[in-house]
């Protein structure tokens, strides 16, 4: 079963009232169009890094796993030592695969440990004014301001991982960019 990246937004029919629900049904017809003609959508375009990160790695995995060629050994990492050029090809297209995924905040493994304690921090104080918050108030508050650092410092290193895994996927992205053909 083929995973990728739809252009049809869905939502529960009961959301939307039927004029709505109408518009909505109206534009998946155009993305499909785009998509089948152009080979991408308008949705694909207004956030191409989400796209390349949810329909890429899905990509390289079922190359991977039907994959019937591989690359000269003399392109391969030597990482395994006389051992299979083809068992070594599935390695990079998976180790490709991880640090894209990981790259991409919905699928990475990583987490931040603060984020409920952030989150029920922010819906306390916004209880307690009733909805009339601004975001640079309640980070502003010094009862919170200790699951704030913490959610920050946390969100950073994230950002950093993330960033990090991208880099050393494109890296072998591109240094494989030929090869990735059956």
């Amino acid at each position: 079963m083929k995973k990728g990246y739809s252009c049809i937004k869905k939502f529960p029919r009961y959301e939307l009232n039927p004029i709505e629900n109408f518009k909505r049904w109206k534009r998946n017809i155009k993305y499909i169009y785009q998509r089948v003609k152009y080979g991408y959508c308008d949705r694909d375009v207004w956030s191409i890094d989400y796209w390349f990160l949810n329909v890429v790695p899905c990509m390289l995995e079922e190359l991977r796993d039907k994959a019937h060629g591989c690359p000269p050994k003399e392109r391969l990492d030597a990482k395994i030592l006389d051992g299979d050029d083809m068992e070594e090809w599935k390695q990079i297209l998976s180790e490709m695969v991880f640090l894209f995924r990981e790259a991409h905040e919905e699928t990475c493994s990583k987490r931040n440990p603060y984020e409920d304690e952030y989150s029920q921090a922010r819906d306390e104080f916004e209880e307690k004014i009733k909805g009339l918050t601004r975001r640079y108030i309640f980070q502003n508050m010094p009862e919170y301001k200790e699951i704030i650092d913490k959610y920050l410092d946390e969100s950073h290193k994230l950002a950093a991982y993330r960033e990090e895994c991208k880099d050393k996927a494109f890296k072998l992205f591109s240094k494989y960019f030929f090869d990735l053909w059956d």
